[in-house]
């Protein structure tokens, strides 16, 4: 009797075959809800809270929002998920895509929020919570940075196609063993045979 073949090493598991084919799905689940949480911190920054809602306030409370771990971790692992697990999701180019729009809209709006906290904390001569306030975002901004940095790698690597350079000879510069003009046989030179005729006319009188 012979014992049943075993699987390969290789072949997926039962549960990477009920989860594999929703990993798209998921991806743009997780897109999607990032983009909801940039689109309420927004509003909140836009938005007053209340009598005594400032902007330096609702900054402060909209950084995390625009560069905080939703921010940070949501366009990553889509991207991760559609491109780093074989084999590669359909939209695998779209998700990375809307990834690296989403982290530049984070980069914008966090900057800006970032900007308007610290220029009112010192303003209102808050020195120990802008230092501190200060330290806490840089260290958002490193992690926002390597995650962004992972998104446009993938990007640059696998889906990004550099525009062709033009050829030589393109825009009026004439390519190599084109006639120059006013050269022999051309309109302002002189004949093939290289005398002018106004020379050879007057050798006859």
């Amino acid at each position: 009797m012979t014992s049943p073949a075993e699987p390969s090493p290789t072949d997926p598991t039962p549960a990477r075959q009920v989860t594999g084919p929703l990993r798209e799905l998921v991806a743009l689940v997780l897109l999607g809800a990032n983009a909801v949480f940039l689109f309420v911190g927004l509003i909140r920054l836009l938005t007053p809270q209340g009598a005594y809602s400032t902007v330096t306030g609702r900054a402060a409370s909209s950084f995390f929002a625009f560069i905080g771990i939703e921010a940070v971790v949501l366009p990553v692992l889509a991207v991760l998920l559609a491109t780093h697990l074989a084999p590669t999701v359909g939209r695998a180019k779209m998700i990375t895509q809307v990834a690296l729009v989403e982290y530049a809209v984070s980069a914008v709006l966090g900057g800006l929020t970032l900007l308007i906290w610290v220029v009112g904390r010192l303003a209102e001569a808050q020195l120990f919570d802008a230092m501190t306030g200060l330290l806490t975002r840089v260290a958002w901004v490193a992690l926002f940075a390597a995650a962004a940095y992972v998104v446009w790698s993938v990007w640059q690597r696998l889906y990004h196609v550099p525009r062709p350079k033009p050829e030589p000879g393109l825009y009026g510069t004439p390519q190599q063993g084109w006639p120059q003009p006013g050269g022999p046989g051309q309109f302002g030179g002189h004949p093939a045979g290289g005398t002018d005729p106004g020379h050879r006319a007057a050798g006859r009188w």
